[in-house]
């Protein structure tokens, strides 16, 4: 982090805030028999900010937007620390797969951002299957009930996530110099 200057922690607060703005304001409860989970538009930037500001400093905005998000809300509070990783994790992944082709290409910009969600997807998912059949010993099939309805929602967010932030990553990436 020795090259942390101030523009690139602007950046980093930046993302940070439009991920929390974008998962509180622009979202969609979704109760089920075991939890709730809801369809929002804060992924598009925990990808979008690790394709922009790179794997750590695009994870670490991701990460904090969206743990922010759930320490203040109270049916999320006790997952902010699984958030943080899991979102830490998805721009992460979206800014090392960016940065590995070194060439500002649509293509490029897709599949960093298919690689983001995807990650994300298989942690939230799998997450959600570890702890209703071996915590909370819900039978298979209850588990595969609850596991089809998060997919479907986890499935919309990562289409809607990965269309949106490859239209906006080229543009940005053009005009901006993120460094």
């Amino acid at each position: 982090m020795k090259n942390l200057t101030t523009r690139k922690l602007t950046f980093i607060a930046l993302f940070t805030a439009l991920v929390y703005i974008f998962t509180r304001f622009f979202q969609v409860q979704i109760p089920t028999p075991f939890g709730n989970t809801m369809f929002h538009l804060g992924n598009v930037f925990c990808v979008l900010a690790g394709i922009l500001l790179g794997p750590v400093y695009g994870g670490l905005a991701g990460g904090l937007g969206s743990a922010l998000y759930d320490l203040f809300d109270p049916i999320y509070f006790v997952s902010a620390p699984t958030t943080f990783i899991f979102k830490f994790l998805m721009g992460f992944v979206a800014g090392k797969v960016f940065e590995k082709n070194k060439v500002i290409e649509n293509k490029h910009i897709i599949k960093a951002a298919i690689c983001g969600q995807l990650t994300y997807t298989i942690l939230y998912l799998s997450k959600n299957f570890i702890r209703n059949l071996f915590i909370l010993n819900l039978t298979m099939e209850a588990t595969l009930s609850e596991m089809a309805i998060k997919g479907g929602v986890s499935l919309t967010n990562a289409i809607i996530s990965i269309i949106v932030s490859s239209v906006l990553a080229l543009p940005l990436l053009k005009r901006f110099d993120f460094e």
